[in-house]
C-alpha cells in the first residue's frame, strides 16, 4: 500500500483506514486464510487425499489443525475485463486472533469504493499516469455524461 500511497500522492486524495474489531467477519479477501483454524483442531468431511496435509483421521473422523493466530496483507484487488479495470477488493491488514479478527482497510474519502478505486488504476495502468489523458479517455458514462470526479483529485477545478 505504501507504493500505491506515494504514487497517487499529489494527484489523488488518499484513502483513509476504516477499522473492525470483532468476531471474525471478513475473509482475505474472500475467505478465511489458508492454515487458519479458530479452534486450533476442529472435524471436517473432507477425507484425507482431498485435504491439506494438516489433516489426520481420528476414530473414523477427519480432524484438521490449524493456527488460530493469522495476520495478512492485501494490495489493491483488480482485474482488466474488456480493457478496462474493474475494483474487486481494498488495500487490506487483517489480524486473525482464534474467533476474533481486527481488519483495517482503505477506504475512499468519500463516495464510491469501485469509482475511486478505478479512477485511480485507469490513471496508473491504461493512462500512463497523465491525468488529463485518464479524464478524456475515461470510459465510463451514465445518461450520457461522464462518470468521472474531480472531487476525488487534489488539483482539480472544485477543489482550487
Amino acid at each position: 500500500m505504501d507504493k500505491l500511497r506515494k504514487e497517487i500522492e499529489g494527484v489523488f486524495k488518499p484513502p483513509k483506514n476504516t477499522y473492525y474489531l470483532g468476531k471474525i467477519k471478513f475473509g482475505t479477501p474472500y475467505f478465511y486464510p489458508r492454515n487458519h483454524n479458530k479452534t486450533i483442531i476442529s472435524f471436517r468431511h473432507t477425507p484425507l487425499k482431498y485435504s491439506s496435509n494438516k489433516s489426520f483421521k481420528l476414530f473414523g473422523l477427519y480432524w484438521y489443525l490449524g493456527w488460530p493466530i493469522v495476520v495478512r496483507r492485501n494490495t489493491l484487488g483488480w482485474k482488466d475485463k474488456f480493457e478496462t479495470p474493474r475494483f474487486e477488493w481494498s488495500p487490506a491488514f487483517y489480524l486473525f486472533f482464534f474467533k476474533w479478527q481486527l481488519c483495517v482497510w482503505k477506504s475512499p474519502p468519500f463516495g464510491e469504493v469501485d469509482l475511486y478505486w478505478e479512477m485511480i488504476l485507469w490513471w496508473k495502468e491504461y493512462s500512463k499516469k497523465d491525468i488529463e489523458l485518464a479524464k478524456s479517455t475515461w470510459p465510463w458514462v451514465s445518461k450520457g455524461v461522464s462518470t468521472w470526479d474531480d472531487a476525488y483529485l487534489i488539483k482539480s477545478p472544485q477543489n482550487k
